[in-house]
């Protein structure tokens, strides 16, 4: 159900040497006097003469979070504002709303239309996302409402499709992603989604509380390695400490902990079976991060253990003829987090490191790659990524003001 709202304009006045973003926190303050401290957290042009404006503001004096995330949680209130560029003292209200407990949140989409922030909760549980429908001519807010994130957990290539199988923990959705007549996203209906949501496995279980209902889990398919692959090589001790100092510090000393590093993501090439490692990375048990190849011609294992993939563990790998792309993870006691993609050009033997998430920002962790029409799409724990180089443009399922799926761009 869509809130009912009211915009607001309200007029303040500059100091001199003040800012157009004093103007919006000024109004920000008479619409709620418990807020005394605020953050810009967004300015985005919208028409030639109005800009979107989205801060947030807290009842404590303490410094927020100058980082590209930010605590949102009952407190806090983000705030919507349309503000004359020619005339800052010219504030539009549209809408105020608190947080969710424990919500570590991120603005992802932000545009003439809509806005839309996602959440993280403890151990990176993504909660609803929040999302505005407004008509910046108007001046006015349309709606606000939540919604579930959907995770895409599969994809199956076709010769001019590739379709995505993904859950919001209470229904599955299926996403096809054409080529042609040019690159675009639909989300399938009925029988056209029926046999691609058939390919995926799932468990279910009741959720806890009082609001009990019904939710289901796509099961991860990874293949094990083949079984003809030897366990690899243990990691020693001394090893790990040169590896990962930091760890050290952290007190994983020589007494007390497992290293318990293995195969994970893997690839058949010809006669090379590539992979990434993987392992757990808290509580006592922790690993080195890697990758290479297992060579079935000499069936020795053909390692590479640079510092840039040390402290993580392989999600993903894609062997190309030029490279090999591989999504970095950290799995830790207090869930996953993405940490980026790491190319290895196989000529020149070099690394690049890109998609690093900025400090204390939640990113999105890959679970496959596909290749197809000269890009590299990612199934994500957000949605899709379609990579080009080193470019990256992030997709996600989200809902309209009637209910419908659709697939809309991130703007982060």
């Amino acid at each position: 159900m869509l809130d009912a709202v009211i915009t607001l304009l309200v007029w303040t006045t500059l100091a001199q040497g003040a800012t157009p973003a004093d103007a919006v926190f000024q109004v920000f303050k008479r619409a709620d006097a418990g807020l005394i401290n605020f953050r810009l957290l967004q300015r985005t042009g919208v028409t030639g003469e109005l800009d979107l404006v989205v801060a947030i503001g807290s009842p404590k004096a303490r410094l927020m979070e100058p980082t590209s995330w930010v605590e949102w949680g009952e407190e806090r209130k983000i705030g919507l504002f349309l503000q004359e560029k020619l005339r800052p003292g010219r504030v539009y209200i549209l809408d105020l709303k608190s947080g969710f407990p424990d919500c570590t949140a991120n603005l992802e989409r932000v545009t003439a239309t809509d806005t839309v922030i996602s959440c993280h909760g403890e151990k990176s549980y993504r909660l609803p996302h929040r999302k505005w429908v407004y008509d910046v001519r108007a001046k006015k807010l349309i709606g606000q409402f939540s919604y579930e994130p959907f995770a895409m957990y599969r994809g199956f290539a076709g010769t001019a499709a590739v379709v995505f199988v993904g859950s919001d923990n209470y229904r599955k959705v299926a996403i096809e992603y054409n080529l042609e007549p040019e690159p675009a996203f639909r989300v399938l209906r009925d029988s056209d989604a029926k046999p691609w949501l058939n390919r995926v496995k799932t468990s279910s279980a009741e959720s806890a509380g009082f609001d009990r209902k019904s939710m289901i889990f796509v099961e991860p398919e990874i293949a094990p390695p083949p079984k003809f692959i030897p366990a690899l090589p243990r990691t020693t001790y001394d090893r790990f400490a040169k590896a990962r100092p930091s760890r050290v510090k952290d007190g994983y000393v020589r007494a007390g902990i497992t290293i318990a590093d293995f195969i994970g993501p893997w690839q058949r090439e010809d006669k090379r079976i590539w992979f990434g490692k993987s392992f757990y990375d808290g509580e006592g048990q922790t690993g080195v991060g890697g990758f290479g190849y297992f060579d079935t011609k000499d069936r020795q294992f053909h390692m590479f253990a640079p510092a840039e993939i040390a402290d993580f563990s392989v999600s993903a790998i894609d062997v190309g003829p030029d490279a090999v792309l591989m999504a970095l993870v950290h799995h830790g006691e207090w869930g996953g987090s993405g940490a980026g993609l790491l190319r290895y050009d196989r000529q020149s033997g070099t690394l690049r490191r890109f998609g690093v998430p900025r400090p204390f920002e939640i990113a999105d962790i890959v679970f496959q790659f596909i290749r197809t029409g000269g890009s590299i799409l990612a199934v994500t724990d957000f949605g899709i990524t379609v990579i080009e180089g080193e470019s990256m443009k992030r997709y996600f399922v989200d809902r309209t003001t009637d209910g419908r799926l659709r697939v809309a761009a991130s703007t982060r």
